[in-house]
């Protein structure tokens, strides 16, 4: 859809994406995306954490942060 098309609604979305494949190949009528940006047909799998900014938070700070959850 084009953003013009967009129905405004009360609510937000958040879509978490773990991978994307990539686009199709070297032309526009349906060339096959490159074997070296597929994914394979498997499981896969991730984690994340999200948690509201409080008011003094340091957003910069925090988008760097580590989290180790093994």
């Amino acid at each position: 859809m084009h953003t013009v098309d967009l129905v405004k609604r009360n609510f937000v979305a958040l879509n978490l994406d773990y991978k994307q494949m990539g686009l199709g190949g070297d032309n526009s009528w349906g060339a096959r995306t490159h074997p070296q940006y597929t994914l394979p047909a498997k499981a896969y799998s991730y984690t994340f954490r999200i948690r509201p900014l409080g008011r003094f938070d340091d957003a910069e700070k925090l988008s760097k942060q580590v989290f180790n959850l093994r």
